[in-house]
């Protein structure tokens, strides 16, 4: 998928993940990871760290809980979110064009279906980029 909506996914879905009450902990390490990789300066390789994330049963639950949540926030919120808010969030880039958050839903559901194993694609087939349609 194109890094900036991805990075937008993550930027959203950091601020998603269970508040982090103990440093260290792994909602805090989740949370840290998507923040830095949302930033925006990755280039082609934006380091998600999914598969680390849900290598545990915490893990698993922490970010199902965040996906469930902001694609719940995603679903009462507008049809699009506007360039200039989304340019307040600290990305190193800019965006230039408002965002469909259909795009957005979209990505959460393909983030579920890595999760479940259910994504039939390998990283190399960009036939279905999610969020990118």
């Amino acid at each position: 998928m194109h890094d900036d909506i991805l990075e937008l996914w993550l930027r959203f879905l950091s601020l998603h993940v269970e508040e982090p009450t103990v440093p260290g902990s792994v909602a805090s390490a989740i949370r840290d990871q998507w923040l830095l990789a949302s930033r925006g300066y990755f280039m082609g390789c934006v380091p998600d760290g999914l598969n680390d994330t849900v290598a545990s049963p915490e893990g698993v639950a922490l970010v199902r809980a965040a996906i469930g949540s902001l694609l719940a926030a995603l679903a009462s919120g507008p049809t699009h979110l506007d360039k200039g808010t989304l340019n307040l969030m600290g990305f190193e880039g800019e965006f230039t064009s408002d965002i469909e958050t259909r795009r957005l839903v979209e990505v959460g559901h393909a983030f579920l279906g890595l999760i479940d194993g259910t994504v039939g694609s390998h990283p190399s087939d960009s036939s279905f980029m999610p969020g990118s349609t």
